[in-house]
């Protein structure tokens, strides 16, 4: 009997930085990549333009969590940046997808991040809702691992190895 492939549930994930699961989180958005690319005409070829790849462009990625009042890793860290006697500290995240057994399934990780934009909670008195904080990350690139860590670890060494980007 063949096993079934079903796709992946969208709500089962976790987040670690630097290798350590630190946040619980509610959303991530902004996952994105783009090619760019320059068109170009050929002398004496009126018909069509070529386009030339560029390079890819990596969009900031937008992290929101429940508030909590006891510590905030993400507001410290951004807060960081701008002292002038530290060194900017960028990080690796990767976001990591669990399958309905919560074993991983694959792997986002993404370079070199940093905070760029963090917004508090809204406090309302009369709401009975969870406060969440919302904070905008900046990468430079971000690689997907399918498998679990071992096999993620193995492609990233492979890909480093090579000189691709997986």
């Amino acid at each position: 009997m063949a096993q079934r492939n079903d796709p992946d549930v969208p709500y089962r994930y976790k987040l670690e930085i630097d290798g350590i699961q630190t946040v619980r989180f509610t959303e991530v958005s902004g996952l994105k990549s783009t090619t760019s690319i320059k068109p170009v005409r050929e002398g004496g070829n009126n018909v069509h333009e070529y386009a030339m790849i560029e390079g890819n462009k990596f969009e900031d990625v937008v992290i929101k969590k429940g508030f909590y009042s006891a510590g905030s890793e993400f507001f410290h860290w951004m807060k960081k940046l701008h002292v002038k006697t530290q060194k900017i500290e960028r990080k690796d995240i990767s976001l990591i997808i669990l399958n309905d057994k919560f074993e991983e399934t694959g792997r986002f990780n993404l370079y070199n991040a940093f905070p760029v934009e963090y917004e508090g909670p809204a406090f309302n008195a009369t709401a009975k809702d969870i406060a969440f904080e919302s904070v905008k990350i900046h990468y430079d690139y971000f690689e997907y691992h399918p498998g679990d860590a071992v096999t993620g670890l193995i492609d990233a060494a492979v890909n480093a190895a090579t000189g691709s980007l997986g």
